[in-house]
């Protein structure tokens, strides 16, 4: 840990002798830079990371438009989380690289100075923690996170694991049969309604009112949710032919953490019903980022009679 320094500071007050030592230190250092990357909130960073952390490891992919962060789980969930260059105060890539992290060990490092809450109400309150990664040509050495807080500094080292192939849904726009653009706030006021702990989540999308209907299947019956194509909260509904799926309710509960911070949410189906859920996020810069999630269908609850159990039908209009 260093003390009174800052990771954003490019004039330091040195002696001519320490000031070219450090310079001989700071060019060998750089040699082998591959990416480094500054963002004055890690908490921006440590946000978005939340919505896909249903996995213990993710991919790291550092482009040259951004930082995208990959996370699945048993081969039917797919989460990237898209982080643009513009989000950064300053972003340098050398080369595209490409590793596998503990993710929950980033979050930890980003959190190292912990959430401060407000005795009130209990909301995290606003931080000045600024966040520095590091990553070298050297595909040993781990990837390292500076962290300053009121000019103190701690370096994290977090362990580079082996790359791993992730899954191709193979989901291409031409193949989109409906595409559907909420409000997120309006939309997770939908989620409520009905019971996220059912055994699955159906939806079905139609050019005829209701137009967009949820409807959560369990063994106590089931409830649903009607969204009309005239509601304030949907901006925008497109629908070429009927849609009438069913997904594992965990997917959605994913969808709910996404919608805390996001703003808008695009839900997407193509032909074979692989469901794309892509949230549109804001930054304290003002500046976007995409969380976006892959969805495969249930096929064994797709194949099973529809479940003829009584619903309690709740319709969303504003």
């Amino acid at each position: 840990m260093l003390e009174q320094m800052s990771l954003f500071d490019t004039h330091q007050e040195d002696t001519d002798e320490e000031e070219n030592n450090v310079n001989e230190q700071e060019q060998t250092d750089n040699d082998d830079i591959a990416f480094v990357a500054k963002l004055k909130s890690s908490r921006t960073l440590a946000s978005i990371l939340k919505t896909i952390h249903f996995a213990d490891d993710a991919i790291f992919c550092a482009l040259p438009t951004g930082i995208k962060i990959i996370v699945e789980d048993k081969q039917c969930v797919q989460g990237n989380a898209f982080i643009d260059t513009r989000v950064f105060d300053s972003y340098e890539l050398v080369r595209q690289i490409r590793f596998r992290f503990h993710l929950e060990t980033v979050l930890n490092c980003l959190n190292v100075f912990g959430i401060p809450l407000d005795p009130v109400t209990h909301e995290p309150l606003p931080t000045n923690v600024a966040v520095q990664i590091h990553y070298r040509e050297n595909q040993t050495h781990p990837l390292q996170l500076y962290l300053e807080e009121e000019g103190v500094i701690t370096e994290c080292l977090i362990k580079v694991l082996d790359d791993t192939d992730t899954i191709d849904f193979d989901f291409q726009t031409e193949n989109v049969v409906t595409k559907v653009v909420f409000k997120a706030s309006g939309f997770k006021e939908a989620l409520s309604e009905i019971d996220l702990k059912a055994d699955c989540i159906e939806l079905l999308i139609t050019q005829d009112v209701p137009h967009f209907r949820l409807i959560a299947n369990g063994c106590g019956g089931s409830t649903s949710v009607d969204i009309n194509q005239d509601s304030p909260v949907m901006d925008t509904f497109l629908c070429t032919e009927p849609v009438n799926n069913r997904y594992k309710t965990q997917f959605f509960q994913y969808i709910v953490r996404a919608l805390s911070i996001a703003s808008k949410l695009s839900l997407r189906i193509d032909a074979a019903g692989i469901l794309c859920a892509q949230f549109l996020i804001y930054t304290e810069k003002d500046k976007p980022s995409l969380v976006e999630y892959f969805f495969g269908p249930d096929e064994e609850l797709n194949e099973h009679e529809a479940n003829t159990q009584s619903s309690d039908v709740v319709l969303i209009e504003d």
